[in-house]
């Protein structure tokens, strides 16, 4: 009988490498207006919907970090980032799309945002409220280093709107975060997270890292029962992907490796949901059920519609999916006109708008046995299998994943977007 992490051969470390092989089409540069304007000029058929702000720049360049960002103290650089941001955020809100459902969470990612003068920060926010309907309990995260924060900082956050904040925490062990660049100690850990709840900000998710460098079982137990210590309502889990290219690195075939990752992520898995009040949200997400909501992560699994702004920021609305400019200075050259900017549009065939539900499965934990009906056609084959092999339970009503299923969430989504390859290209 094979063990937990014998199952598959390799372990597919993130949901959006498994997606990686969907069917999608490049748009050429001749179909892109008429591509926008049937995006934006129509509806929402998708009132599940979050907004991407992402800001590129670092005070430091961490070894382990795998997204668009820059290390910069160029001022007018980033003053002129900010600028084209906000015109684009004003050239898309006043579309029927955009102003036909209000958005759930805006989440600004990086980069580091908090690296940056927060009033950038400040006036994004404040333009987004003016033009743009948010939910009367949008959730709105800003990501932070522990170093970047300061009670000025997190004054402006508070009063522009900001009701949850995620940390690269990465690990509260010193050696550990020694290697990873990171200066802070868990005592300034402890005092920032402390300082933040005080200021009104009660939401505060952390990252935690495993498979890092002088990083032991022990280390990870300690990073683990450091949650419960602190103000902390939320945590993400993951596991080392880093340099080179992301394709090397986010696999594991090493049996040992796959060995030591389960039982990084099975402790993780059981100790977190564990916390008075904590539940798993998704695969790699956990927090307080009610304090500690992760309603921008959740949506990803959800099949939300996504719209990103800023350079290197990609989104999705219906079938479409797009890719802004990496390149800083090509984005501020396009002066944020949406329809001329050097975009990346990607389609897929309609179809794979209800096809796409499957994945409630693997990346939300859970598909109601109602919403399966219209797929069991196309999957069942799939599912009977992930059932034998312990992956998959059927519990009140749903298709639920079971601890090793959590474990291989990401190898289950490869499974259902090869299936939706050979059934759109077929």
């Amino acid at each position: 009988m094979k063990k937990p992490w014998e199952i598959f051969d390799t372990r597919i470390r993130s949901a959006n490498m498994a997606r990686r092989s969907l069917p999608f089409i490049k748009v050429g540069d001749d179909e892109k207006q008429q591509l926008i304007g049937a995006l934006f000029q129509n509806e929402a058929q998708n009132t599940d919907r979050v907004i991407y702000i992402h800001i590129p720049f670092c005070s430091n360049i961490c070894p382990f970090c795998i997204y668009s960002k820059q290390k910069t103290n160029d001022n007018e650089l980033i003053s002129n980032y900010f600028t084209v941001l906000i015109q684009q955020i004003k050239a898309l809100s006043s579309s029927i799309w955009v102003q036909s459902a209000p958005f759930k969470a805006v989440y600004f990612g990086g980069g580091t945002p908090t690296s940056v003068s927060v009033h950038h920060l400040e006036a994004i926010l404040n333009e987004l409220e003016k033009s743009i309907p948010l939910s009367t309990d949008c959730e709105i995260t800003v990501e932070s280093t522990i170093t970047d924060l300061t009670p000025e900082k997190l004054s402006v956050l508070k009063n522009a709107g900001v009701n949850r904040m995620s940390l690269g925490v990465q690990s509260f062990d010193k050696q550990t975060r020694k290697s990873l660049g990171r200066i802070a100690g868990s005592d300034e850990i402890s005092e920032t997270i402390e300082s933040i709840h005080k200021d009104g900000i009660s939401n505060i998710c952390i990252d935690l890292l495993y498979n890092l460098k002088d990083q032991n079982f022990a280390t990870w137990k300690h990073d683990l029962a450091a949650i419960s210590k602190n103000l902390i309502t939320g945590c993400s889990v993951y596991s080392l992907i880093s340099t080179h290219t992301r394709a090397q690195t986010s696999e594991v075939r090493e049996p040992e490796l796959l060995e030591k990752e389960y039982k990084f992520f099975t402790e993780a898995d059981e100790r977190l949901p564990e916390i008075d009040g904590w539940e798993r949200f998704t695969t790699v997400q956990y927090g307080h059920r009610k304090n500690g909501k992760a309603t921008y992560v959740s949506a990803h699994g959800q099949n939300a519609d996504l719209l990103a702004f800023g350079s290197g920021a990609g989104g999705r609305i219906n079938n479409i999916n797009y890719i802004q400019t990496g390149n800083v200075e090509e984005y501020i050259n396009a002066q944020g006109d949406f329809m001329n900017d050097p975009i990346l549009f990607l389609s897929i065939d309609e179809k794979y708008l209800k096809l796409r539900a499957i994945f409630s499965l693997s990346e939300a934990l859970s598909l109601k046995l109602t919403d399966y009906q219209d797929l069991e056609s196309y999957f069942e084959d799939i599912i009977a299998q992930l059932i034998n092999d312990g992956l998959v339970i059927i519990r009140d009503k749903a298709l639920v994943l079971t601890p090793n299923g959590r474990f291989w969430a990401a190898n289950i989504s490869a499974l259902f977007t090869q299936r939706i390859r050979e059934i759109l290209i077929n």
